[in-house]
């Protein structure tokens, strides 16, 4: 059994019959391909998107129909399910599989609000085909090209959801991006001039690399080999939730990073900080289990570069680029000209018709009568019977014969018959200067009378409906515009939103990096104490911070070690300034958690007897081995902390030091 072919000419829908059976086409099952409904502007003869170039886009993928906004969409809608709609210059594809009946959204709405934006909706538009087409299979697999063949070749550009690929074989193909990774940039994945292979469809000229296309498990070996602990890394936001953010440092490869390593701030809200889609940088922190975990509290963008992100194909350029500083726009004056509609350019006026008849000569506004060219017919001579309700057998206008006389109807006979005549009069008698005397005559004039009123009534019900019909147009004209102002408004909205959400994130930041400067001068904010004991405060200390440093999850498997306080530890951590006390303690959680050796800012090292690399540790009778962890770097007198690890596992904080102090 041969395939349906795909109609190759654009489809015109031209009544409200046509209307109603493509509601009906679009929602019977077994469908064989999307369908491309592109909708005309109010007003407007022709949609501000080419359906030809669309066309020409989707070639043999998918069938494009054009609907005029009007009765034809309103029919149209009328048949169609709740919020599936399209009219007014809006377009929409609909996918065969029929998701998008009882999930609009599966099946995006796209706007074009004037002739300019012609490409950008036409990308989104074929775009959606694909999309629709590779969940179909009619793209993308054996079924939809049966002659395709393995082949290699090299990226020659990257042009928006396209690349050029130069084969082997001398000829060109083409990537599409939906053929790749989904919600990914297709220029974040391939790069000029790298090696690529796939299955090429003939006929389409379009090349399939799925099968290069790592998949999860290889992408997080990939994120793990190439990101080291304690380094800053780039990642995307996935989804925000109340209390943690979900970032991916690759595609599906998502770290879920809790509030406590965000902020510390509890009024925060992470949405007001956050927005999906969002490129960040943050800290990676050690997890069990070459498990991936993050902070972004202690990431200090001013000075901590983030390593290039990685490659999602070998030779390929990196999957994110640091986000660019930018600054919180200021609002933009609302434009008072031409307002914007979700359908098209609807400029807002007083409610009036066509421009001929703006005005009648004498000056004075025009009448439906002006507006429309129809005018309710003359009454007749007798105005007073033509106003008296009209006989039962009298329903409509009168009919005529040839030479403008009145044919008999069913009163005339009746009336003939009741004043003793066996039949009518021919209609040449009739042309006779003699008419019916008495009740006849009566009864045939008021019948005409009553024509003639039944006439006058209904155009002027003719008149109203076309009256009430154009106010209700220039209404629906007046409230698109409205909801297109207020879209343009909220997206404006959203986006100042979201960068003073990212600016509030950077500004939260900032002060975290100000305040640890000024703990680095020496310069200590005031204390909250709690216990009055030095040592019990420290503890209390250190165990709050390790409640929120460590993951719930990963405390089990990472309790806090047995301690002790040696007896110059707590005078030194008063007498040496330039270094602030929530990092000092931050280093003991890492350190007694057994997360310090694994981070390389700490620089843990033994402690050594001379500065030579062949001079022994230092070491005590009871065996412990005395250590040295970095609490600065790259600061002159850089602060250090000494400890001693005893053969059982516990340890002894010994002192707080500057950089060229080496004794324990």
């Amino acid at each position: 059994m041969t395939e349906p072919r795909v109609p190759t000419r654009v489809r015109r829908v031209a009544s409200e019959d046509q209307a109603r059976e493509l509601a009906a086409a679009l929602q019977r099952p077994g469908r064989d391909s999307p369908v491309v409904v592109i909708s005309t502007p109010a007003g407007h003869d022709a949609p501000f998107v080419d359906p030809q170039r669309v066309l020409d886009d989707v070639a043999g993928l998918a069938e494009v129909v054009v609907i005029p906004t009007g009765d034809v969409s309103w029919a149209f809608s009328s048949g169609m399910p709740p919020d599936t709609q399209v009219y007014g210059g809006a377009s929409r594809v609909y996918g065969t599989d029929l998701e998008w009946v009882h999930h609009p959204r599966r099946s995006p709405l796209h706007f074009a609000y004037s002739a300019d934006e012609d490409v950008r909706v036409r990308d989104r538009l074929v775009g959606d085909v694909m999309r629709f087409a590779v969940r179909a299979g009619t793209v993308g697999s054996a079924r939809s090209a049966p002659d395709a063949a393995p082949t290699d070749g090299k990226v020659l550009g990257v042009l928006g959801t396209r690349a050029l690929i130069s084969t082997d074989d001398g000829g060109q193909a083409t990537i599409a991006e939906e053929l790749v990774f989904a919600d990914v940039a297709l220029g974040q994945v391939l790069a000029p001039g790298m090696r690529v292979t796939g299955v090429l469809d003939p006929a389409r000229r379009l090349l399939d690399i799925r099968c290069m296309l790592p998949d999860v498990d290889a992408l997080r070996r990939a994120v793990n080999a190439a990101y080291r602990v304690g380094q800053v890394v780039l990642g995307r936001v996935e989804a925000v939730e109340h209390d943690a953010v979900r970032i991916a440092l690759a595609p599906g490869v998502l770290v879920r990073v809790r509030r406590a390593e965000i902020t510390g701030n509890d009024l925060d809200l992470l949405s007001d900080l956050f927005t999906a889609g969002e490129v960040v940088a943050a800290r990676r922190m050690p997890a069990p289990l070459d498990g991936l975990a993050l902070r972004l509290d202690d990431v200090d963008e001013s000075e901590d570069r983030p390593v290039p992100a990685i490659s999602l194909l070998a030779g390929g350029p990196p999957w994110l680029e640091p986000p660019l500083p930018s600054a919180v726009p200021l609002p933009v004056a609302e434009p008072v000209e031409a307002r914007r509609s979700l359908v098209g350019t609807v400029e807002i006026r007083p409610a009036s018709l066509a421009e001929p008849h703006e005005t009648r000569v004498d000056g004075t506004p025009p009448t439906p009568a002006d507006l429309f060219g129809v005018r309710p017919a003359e009454p007749g001579p007798d105005r007073a019977r033509a106003e008296r309700p009209a006989s039962s057998g009298d329903t409509g206008p009168v009919p005529t014969l040839p030479g403008g006389q009145r044919a008999p109807t069913p009163g005339d006979v009746a009336a003939w018959h009741a004043g003793g005549h066996d039949a009518l009069p021919s209609p040449a008698a009739s042309e006779s200067p003699a008419e019916p005397a008495g009740k006849a005559a009566r009864d045939l004039s008021l019948s005409l009378d009553a024509a003639k009123a039944q006439v006058t009534a209904l155009a002027k019900e003719l008149l109203d409906d076309k009256v009430k019909r154009h106010q209700v147009e220039l209404e629906v004209d007046r409230l698109l515009g409205r909801v297109g102002e207020l879209t343009e408004r909220l997206e404006r909205s959203e986006r100042r939103a979201e960068q003073q959400g990212t600016a509030l994130r950077k500004a939260r930041q900032e002060a975290a990096r100000l305040r640890r400067r000024l703990g680095d001068a020496g310069v200590e904010e005031p204390e909250d104490r709690y216990f009055l004991d030095d040592e019990e405060q420290l503890r209390f200390e250190v165990l709050a911070e390790w409640a929120r440093a460590i993951p719930a999850a990963e405390k089990p498997g990472r309790p806090l070690a047995e301690y002790t306080l040696g007896p110059r530890f707590l005078g030194s951590l008063a007498d040496v300034e330039g270094v602030s006390r929530d990092r000092v303690v931050w280093t003991l959680v890492m350190v007694l958690t057994g997360h310090a050796p694994e981070m390389n800012g700490l620089q843990v090292h033994r402690l050594r007897t001379g500065s030579g690399g062949d001079d022994p540790v230092r070491q005590r009778d009871d065996g412990a081995t005395c250590w040295r962890v970095s609490l600065q770097v790259n600061t002159p007198s850089a602060r250090r902390l000494h400890y001693w690890k005893l053969p059982r596992g516990t340890y002894e904080l010994s002192r707080v030091v500057v950089h060229d102090d080496v004794e324990p």
